[in-house]
């Protein structure tokens, strides 16, 4: 059993406000009603322990989490690092985790680009490619599956 709370109703966000992404993927979260947990790296750590079992859940080492452009050392510096080194790097110097980290269930995903925030909600964007015309109704037939739309005739 793991150290981190595991909830299929509730989204674990795990981010640094010190970064875009971070912060733009945290407005994508605001503008949808569901249930979610944000956790800003700038104010509040995760435990070494913690940082274990994310990088276990995503299949990394704990030193792939790390955005290696954010620190002012070069390459062949880190090549000997171990996970206590990265562990350090990361408690001490928050925006190295430029990549928002998700965890809803048994689902872990480090987000790349804000908007892949939804497919932890099953946002539905039926009718999104269409562009709003006075001249014509919208099309609201169905796009994906089990969808219902009800008709309101005015």
């Amino acid at each position: 059993m793991g150290v981190i709370a595991r909830n299929d109703k509730l989204l674990t966000l795990i981010y640094s406000s010190n970064t875009r992404v971070g912060t733009h993927t945290l407005s994508y979260l605001a503008g949808i009603d569901e249930k979610y947990l944000a956790i800003d790296l700038a104010k509040t750590k995760v435990s070494d322990t913690q940082w274990a079992e994310i990088a276990e859940a995503l299949g990394v080492k704990i030193g792939d989490l790390v955005d290696k452009r954010e620190l002012e050392i070069d390459d062949e510096s880190t090549a000997n690092f171990g996970s206590n080194d990265w562990l350090k790097i990361i408690q001490n110097n928050d925006s190295v985790i430029s990549r928002p980290i998700a965890i809803k269930g048994k689902r872990t995903k480090q987000i790349d680009n804000p908007p892949e925030i939804l497919e932890f909600f099953e946002v539905d964007s039926a009718g999104l490619e269409q562009s709003p015309s006075n001249d014509t109704d919208p099309d609201i037939e169905r796009k994906t599956e089990n969808e219902n739309f009800i008709e309101k005739n005015n």
